[in-house]
């Protein structure tokens, strides 16, 4: 019976590196799309920002800096909504009546694995400002 006693112990560090394993994976992946579904919101409330200005005197970088920093004036010392993600990371494009907001070159970073995302969240909405 003696020689039995220390295998609960092997047996319960083998389980805890398993579900510190799972744990972290599934923590990891959670916190991808929470920043993502960050992302995608952010764009979307640019592209609705972009689309209710004239398209004649719509500046695209108080967009960018919506999306950025979540105000198209921020305060010198205003950090990103969204850590990593900068100005140069949006691009927005207003052609046929129409304001597209796209992300450029962002790295979705996490503890194991990094993403870039490319062209990827974008969103388009018609300009309304001015159409009678």
């Amino acid at each position: 019976m003696k020689r039995r006693k220390g295998t609960a112990l092997i047996e319960f560090a083998g389980s805890l590196v398993l579900i510190s394993t799972a744990f972290t994976g599934v923590f990891q992946l959670g916190q991808s799309f929470y920043t993502y579904n960050r992302l995608v919101n952010a764009v979307r409330q640019g592209a609705r920002f972009a689309s209710l200005q004239p398209e004649t005197t719509l500046q695209t970088a108080a967009v960018q800096k919506l999306i950025v920093y979540g105000q198209p004036d921020p305060a010198p010392d205003t950090p990103p909504l969204i850590p990593g993600l900068s100005e140069r990371n949006v691009q927005v494009i207003v052609a046929n009546h129409k304001a597209t907001v796209i992300i450029r070159d962002f790295a979705l970073s996490g503890l194991f694995y990094s993403t870039t995302l490319d062209g990827k969240p974008s969103v388009t909405f018609p300009i309304t400002a001015g159409v009678k």
